[in-house]
């Protein structure tokens, strides 16, 4: 009698119901990835097991229809009751905690003023390097780190909770100037919305002869607890809601950027400033990572540069001046929000100076062909005229051209030096 059945049911599976069946499940497949609600889901699941059960050929098509309304209908609503629920969002931890996700754009980068150095002396390229191994352009001071592989990109990983401080890896320990600029993204590995203990993470500034890492260094910037930073030699900072809230979500990634000129010195965080002083301690020769808290750190996009003069003056003595300070996207004309600084000072010296006519020139490092580069470069010099219209310069006070890789200023045979020929310059015309 089984027998009989399994094979009755065999034939009640034609070609047209094995198609209303498949494309049922197919939109059970997208309902469960999250678009319908759990209610929906069962509904659903129901529905096409009693269409099995009832073995119905000719009901095929109607099964297939009524799953497919269903699903619409109920996406629709879902999506509606999403939207009234943003809509009605009171002011409190749900909407700091939406706000504090958002990734930044070029509008909340407005009064960003920090501009990085013009000279790339550490820029290490973590994508040439393996996976799970430990990382050749960073000394291991103590604990550990390594190379790992997050969300399609290379990063560096300081352990939790093993005291790890990492240095770059030069030839020599007094490769810091007295004017140059810190730049890195980080993110914490947090699982809650919230620090449950100190988080402990550092940019440690130290004399060459200091080899002793688990000491205070001359000075530092060290973030303690999600409300709270430390600057210099240890003046406590406190951080606002919003960028206490931020810093505690998982895998957000945080944008540090520190500027030091003799003893003035600045900490930036995404687009604000939290920190800055004029009784910096001078002298600093090196500069090391720290992470001793429970949660690991991921560090991406790590840059030292030196110098930053006048732009104004520079023009006066070269007529021109190169940056570096305007970033793009990998293999795009995209700018990357951070690029404000920079933006914001070239606004500001050509409405001080309304004589002034630039050519916009974009330049590559030599990776990819030469047609790509050329017309990257173009692309990029385009995008930055642009940028600065929208600001309120003139047009007819900018031109663009793009060089590719054609004019290094630097060997192409290290990342440094490759970040060095990857620059916009600004000549006066």
């Amino acid at each position: 009698m089984k027998q009989a059945l399994n094979q009755r049911e065999n034939q009640l599976m034609t070609s047209s119901f094995k198609k209303a069946i498949l494309l049922s499940l197919t939109i059970i497949l997208v309902i469960a990835t999250g678009q319908a609600k759990g209610q929906l889901w069962k509904k659903v699941k129901d529905r096409v097991k009693q269409t099995v059960e009832n073995k119905v050929t000719k009901k095929s098509e109607d099964v297939t229809t009524n799953v497919v309304n269903k699903a619409e209908n109920s996406i629709s609503k879902s999506g509606n009751q999403q939207a009234e629920a943003a809509a009605t969002t009171t002011p409190g931890e749900n909407a700091a905690t939406t706000a504090a996700s958002r990734p930044s754009g070029m509008s909340d980068y407005k009064s960003y003023d920090f501009v990085p150095g013009d000279k790339i002396i550490f820029e290490p390229d973590l994508s040439k390097e393996p996976e799970a191994e430990l990382p050749a352009r960073f000394a291991i001071k103590s604990g550990n780190a390594e190379i790992q592989l997050f969300e399609n990109e290379k990063i560096l990983h300081m352990d939790a909770g093993g005291n790890v401080a990492l240095a770059p890896l030069m030839s020599n320990e007094t490769y810091l100037p007295e004017q140059f600029t810190v730049e890195f993204d980080m993110t914490y590995e947090n699982k809650d919305n919230y620090f449950r203990h100190t988080t402990d993470f550092a940019v440690e500034f130290r004399k060459s002869d200091d080899n002793n890492y688990n000491s205070y260094p001359l000075y530092a910037f060290k973030l303690v607890t999600g409300s709270q930073c430390l600057w210099g030699t240890g003046s406590v900072v406190h951080l606002s809601d919003e960028i206490a809230k931020s810093l505690t979500l998982p895998n957000v990634w945080h944008h540090v950027a520190i500027y030091i000129r003799g003893n003035i010195g600045k900490v930036y965080l995404d687009q604000n400033r939290i920190a800055a002083s004029n009784t910096m301690p001078v002298g600093a020769q090196k500069v090391n990572l720290r992470a001793d808290g429970m949660y690991g750190i991921k560090i991406k996009n790590f840059r030292l540069a030196a110098g930053g003069d006048d732009k104004y003056k520079k023009i006066v003595t070269d007529g021109k001046f190169i940056t570096h300070g305007i970033l793009f996207d990998v293999n795009k004309s995209t700018i990357k929000a951070e690029s404000m600084g920079t933006l914001n000072e070239v606004t500001k010296l050509l409405k001080e100076h309304a004589d002034l006519k630039f050519e916009i020139d974009g330049h590559t490092d030599s990776d990819g062909g030469d047609a790509a580069n050329l017309q990257l470069s173009q692309s990029r010099a385009e995008a930055v005229k642009t940028k600065l219209v929208s600001m309120g310069i003139s047009a007819e006070r900018l031109s663009t051209k793009g060089f590719g890789a054609s004019k290094p200023i630097d060997k192409n045979d290290t990342a440094e030096g490759k970040a060095n020929n990857r620059r916009v310059e600004f000549i006066k015309m």
